[in-house]
């Protein structure tokens, strides 16, 4: 678990992870609390993080939701390594549109999330994720964007023995509520992208501990 001694991340943080697990290894990437990025008049808060899973080795890395607050900007990019197809990685990202209960709906800066995952030196997965709602004229709460939603939820499933009907019928009963939206592509073979629309970060993150679960029987 990381422990930060801040109340979160000010202008000019930077943080570097650099996370190796040796094969065969099993390893849990948590947070102590939700991820502020609090607000800044200039500048941005930075995350890099370098990640290599070795053979036969699991690593879930499931932070707590990104919070932003207003006019607040942060930068995060991740490149992840897997040694083979025996490498495990379930990755998840829950960023929220701001303190919603405060009015600071996408009152934020920027939000810009870029994740690479290569698999024997081939690139299988790539997201680019930029949000800058000061900048569009038409916003993110409408059609093809947060549709009214405040919080978007990406869970990543690498090399688990999981089918997508698997998949789709696991999280079909987790009786999430009506209000989400949910899709899930399938990238390469047990390979899968998860990505869910939800009012509210309770229902992601309670979807996220039972995903862990699921797969630590399945690893």
């Amino acid at each position: 678990m990381v422990v930060k001694v801040s109340a979160g991340l000010m202008a000019g943080d930077c943080q570097d992870f650099d996370i190796q697990l040796e094969d065969h290894a099993k390893a849990e990437f948590l947070s102590q609390s939700y991820e502020k990025i609090h607000r800044m008049d200039t500048g941005k808060a930075t995350r890099t993080g370098h990640i290599r899973v070795g053979r036969e080795a699991v690593l879930f890395y499931a932070p707590l939701p990104v919070l932003p607050f207003a006019n607040s900007a942060f930068v995060s990019h991740f490149d992840i390594t897997l040694a083979d197809d025996s490498s495990k990685l379930f990755y998840a990202d829950v960023l929220a549109c701001g303190r919603a209960a405060r009015g600071e709906r996408f009152k934020y800066r920027l939000y810009r999330s870029r994740v690479r995952i290569h698999q024997q030196g081939s690139l299988l997965y790539a997201d680019n994720l930029r949000f800058a709602p000061q900048e569009n004229p038409y916003g993110y709460e409408g059609l093809t964007q947060y549709e009214g939603r405040t919080h978007l939820g990406t869970y990543i499933f690498m090399n688990f023995p999981l089918s997508e009907d698997e998949l789709r019928s696991f999280i079909a009963r987790r009786n999430l509520p009506n209000s989400c939206l949910t899709g899930i592509t399938a990238f390469a073979p047990h390979c899968f992208c998860v990505k869910i629309l939800a009012q509210g970060s309770e229902c992601l993150v309670k979807l996220q501990d039972q995903l862990k679960e699921m797969l630590r029987a399945l690893s």
